[in-house]
């Protein structure tokens, strides 16, 4: 069985539990909170506006298409609308499932479309969107900060931690957003990370990573960092494309627990700079909608099934989101290391190693097999 069968089954199998306010523990105490959320297939989600995932109607031929829950309440959002790529080969035993896309609202999910042939060839998906191969980094407005190492307040929240090489002469430095743990810090990322801020010290390049938040929402699972604090990073990128020789093109997303859940939405939120994200025990767990038509890379790390469970069994979010991106057309890894949550930290040096080799707008992947020497923990979903 592939790898993508095997986190259908995981998706398809496992009840996903939202999150209240409160740490991740507390999550659990707490379902029927604020934005808690119960979900199933064909289940309502309850303390919440999240509908459930529904099951679509079978396709001629094919394996039934999966709904997408609406933003706000609702029935499910009509399934992937012409968004997906192919279907997966041999899902059924007379053809693949279609694609799924970006929730939209509306009618319930439409079901997958049929399969080519009784061999179980693949499903007939909507085209891959590719999107325009150029970032577009926000204007600079007000004041820029230094790029020094140090801890910043700016536009009003302190707690922002810069680590910073020296300027190079061109535009050639990548610049990395770190996003942390529920109960953790800022400076989480020289556990969990420390080979990617080593290699972006080394390129002159920027790490960003925030204490606080200007208003946590689902995005983050906890409430730790929210959709409000993207109006910081789009400020924190244009000044450092303007002043620190950030290449517009490598500007990336990593982060652990609900801090990897934001990088995975940071990666569709800002889907028109973000260039590629690496969650570590991340994904989704509720549906994003993507900022544009381009689809950035994403490299997933997480846990054994079932052991990586904090609320939320973080396998199964990492299987969400890479879905959702592959579907889209874009290029997706996922690494299983077998461990317990947040277990990706010797993983860091693969996550830059795959960050450099995806910057905006590469398509297709460099990557038509893993490098030798990547962790065996990973394979091309």
């Amino acid at each position: 069985m592939t790898l993508e069968r095997r986190l259908w089954a995981a998706l398809l199998g496992t009840v996903l539990i939202g999150c209240g306010t409160g740490s991740e523990t507390g999550m659990a105490a707490s379902p029927q909170g604020q934005g808690g959320m119960q979900a199933s297939l064909g289940t309502a989600a309850t303390g919440a506006t999240w509908a459930a995932v529904v099951a679509g109607a079978a396709g001629a031929g094919g394996a039934a298409g999966i709904g997408n829950p609406p933003l706000s309440g609702g029935t499910g959002a009509s399934g992937f609308d012409g968004a997906g790529a192919g279907g997966v080969s041999g899902a059924s035993p007379t053809g693949g499932a279609s694609g799924f896309g970006v929730p939209t609202g509306g009618s319930s999910g439409a079901g997958g479309m049929g399969g080519e042939a009784a061999s179980g060839g693949g499903g007939a998906g909507g085209t891959p969107m590719t999107g325009d191969a150029t970032p577009t980094i926000p204007a600079v407005s007000g004041e820029c900060p230094s790029f020094v190492d140090g801890t910043i307040t700016f536009m009003g929240l302190s707690g922002i931690q810069i680590i910073a090489g020296a300027k190079p002469a061109t535009a050639t430095a990548p610049m990395v957003f770190y996003w942390h743990g529920t109960l953790s810090s800022a400076g989480e990322f020289a556990l969990m990370a420390s080979d990617v801020a080593a290699g972006v010290r080394d390129e002159g390049g920027v790490l960003v990573s925030f204490q606080n938040t200007t208003g946590g929402d689902l995005l983050s699972g906890t409430f730790i960092f929210g959709e409000s604090d993207f109006a910081l990073t789009d400020q924190l990128a244009a000044c450092a494309v303007q002043n620190h020789n950030v290449d517009p093109r490598r500007i990336f997303a990593t982060g652990c627990s609900a801090g990897g859940l934001f990088s995975a939405a940071m990666a569709a939120r800002r889907s028109s700079y973000l260039a590629a994200a690496a969650p570590n025990s991340g994904g989704w767990t509720v549906p994003v909608m993507f900022e544009t038509d381009y689809t950035p890379a994403l490299m997933t790390v997480h846990g054994l099934a079932g052991l990586d469970v904090v609320a939320v069994d973080f396998s199964v979010t990492s299987a969400t989101a890479d879905m959702a991106f592959k579907n889209r057309g874009g290029f997706v890894i996922n690494c299983d290391h077998g461990g317990g949550h947040c277990g990706g930290g010797p993983l860091a040096g693969d996550i830059w190693q795959f960050f450099k080799a995806h910057p905006y707008g590469v398509k297709p992947s460099p990557w038509t097999t893993l490098p030798a020497g990547f962790n065996p923990a990973c394979e091309i979903f």
